[in-house]
């Protein structure tokens, strides 16, 4: 840790982009404990004079060489267009920074593949801000599956759509996707599809897909559908998981974001029969319908825990529940998506 911050006893931190997610991370950043947000880099005069008028202990600069450049700084906060992220993440990483960027790491494998190797040759810690991890909802969710409360995952199927943003510089499916593929991912507990397969068609500019369906499959079987669109009439950020004993509704906009359902079918002989399995046509299907249930949710902003949990990491030396391995295979699912999107052809991780 540089020496200034060892004088403060805090973690002197600085960020990169100031546009339309940025003053979300730069408000958390700004109100942790033991940490102060020293530079806020954008190429924008309107942003920076955002910055100094509600932060005024933080520095502006349009140039973000500034904050690589600095020796005081810890830790480097990348907020911009997903195309940048590579550049910025390396150069951090080489100037001996922390490192927390914004999904998705990097625009393909080899470049997070680079990020990860050069994290790890300069000790520094890499993460990525796949903040749904850190939705108490989402952590919920882990730990039934976890306990095995909802038996054998049949499948899952999720939508995130909304009426824009509209973007000109990634699609949809990289612009929304890493949010639900990531937090199938943690669920799994990190095992990667077999295949994924891709539909989607851009409506507003060409060649770049505003709706986007897409169908991930496990080796276990289990199936994974997901939509994501920003030409939709509707906020909808929802995903369904079917289970042999137990099913879950998670609806992230709802003050109810977690349903848990006591469904399923099960067989039983019919009558006069003795028990086969080898013979199913001695069975009936039994339709179980019983209690719901409404757990109560921590409602704690997930990006506030994601900023707790990205200055503990660097603390402790720990390493981040998004950490580059996490953040590198949501690349692998966007990067083999994106290919059978435009082939129409099944692809294989």
């Amino acid at each position: 840790m540089n020496p200034e911050s060892q004088i403060t006893s805090q973690i002197i931190v600085s960020q990169i982009g100031c546009g339309y997610w940025g003053p979300n991370l730069l408000r958390n950043f700004a109100t942790q404990s033991g940490c102060h947000v020293k530079w806020v880099a954008d190429s924008s005069p309107q942003r920076l004079a955002y910055v100094l008028k509600n932060y005024p202990a933080t520095q502006t600069t349009q140039n973000w060489q500034d904050i690589i450049a600095d020796p005081a700084v810890d830790a480097v906060i990348i907020a911009t267009p997903a195309s940048s992220h590579y550049e910025l993440a390396k150069a951090a990483l080489n100037a001996g920074k922390h490192v927390l960027v914004e999904k998705p790491l990097a625009m393909n494998l080899k470049e997070a593949d680079e990020l990860i190797a050069i994290a790890a040759a300069t000790n520094n810690i890499l993460m990525a801000g796949h903040t749904f991890l850190y939705n108490p909802a989402v952590q919920y969710m882990k730990e039934l599956i976890t306990r095995q409360e909802l038996g054998q995952i049949y499948y899952i199927y999720g939508q995130r759509l909304n009426l824009g943003q509209v973007r000109s510089d990634v699609n949809a499916w990289w612009n929304l996707a890493p949010h639900d593929i990531s937090i199938l991912l943690y669920l799994f507990s990190g095992e990667l599809p077999t295949s994924i397969a891709a539909h989607g068609t851009a409506y507003l500019q060409p060649e770049i897909e505003d709706v986007v369906f897409a169908t991930m499959t496990w080796a276990n079987q289990v199936t994974a559908h997901i939509q994501v669109s920003w030409l939709d009439p509707g906020k909808i950020r929802k995903m369904t998981l079917v289970g042999s004993r137990k099913m879950i509704v998670y609806d992230d906009i709802s003050d109810s974001k977690i349903m848990v359902l006591d469904k399923g079918v099960e067989w039983i002989p019919k009558a006069g029969e003795v028990m086969d399995f080898d013979r199913l046509d001695n069975y009936n299907p039994s339709y179980r319908s019983g209690d719901i249930w409404l757990p109560k949710i921590d409602n704690k902003e997930p990006l506030g825990i994601e900023a707790s949990h990205f200055l503990e990491c660097i603390r402790k030396g720990e390493v981040p529940i998004s950490d580059g391995k996490h953040a590198r295979d949501v690349v692998a699912v966007l990067e083999a998506g994106q290919i059978a999107l435009k082939s129409g052809q099944k692809v294989s991780l």
